[in-house]
């Protein structure tokens, strides 16, 4: 059985679970609400879906350190120098990967992603790739929009 170490950690933008394989980051995600000191929220129930058949070991202390690397990335949009676990389909792993080369500051659209992955029919499922997206904040999913604008 495969172990991912995570950690749950206040943020300035917000309450994150991230977590982390041998390979790299697989899981970054915001948190609801945290209510008697047990977070709760859709980014660590989808973790837990994500990862079944995973022993999830919580060390918050290890995991300080990627969240201390994650915001100086994000300060410097170097967001693509982080050593990253990606676990989708090839399709969803090559938008992924596209989403890290939009500078921070830029959106694009869905359609340029399917255009510079190759698959310029394919805007509504790069919309759906991106919406899978495990390491939100890494991978860049809030810089693409739809062709008029809006998200």
């Amino acid at each position: 059985m495969e172990k991912i170490t995570y950690g749950l950690h206040d943020t300035p933008i917000g309450q994150i679970v991230v977590a982390q394989s041998c390979k790299g980051i697989c899981w970054l995600g915001f948190m609801v609400s945290k209510e008697d000191g047990a977070y709760k929220g859709d980014g660590f129930t989808r973790m837990t879906e994500f990862f079944p058949n995973s022993e999830l070991v919580r060390d918050d202390a290890q995991t300080e350190k990627l969240v201390e690397k994650i915001m100086q990335a994000w300060d410097q949009d170097t967001l693509a120098d982080i050593d990253l676990d990606l676990r989708g389909t090839e399709f969803q792993r090559d938008v992924w990967q596209a989403l890290l080369h939009i500078p921070k500051g830029q959106v694009i659209s869905y359609g340029d992603v399917a255009n510079d992955i190759g698959r310029p029919k394919a805007s509504r499922a790069v919309g759906s790739a991106v919406g899978e997206n495990p390491v939100s904040l890494i991978v860049p999913c809030h810089r693409v929009v739809q062709s008029s604008g809006g998200l």
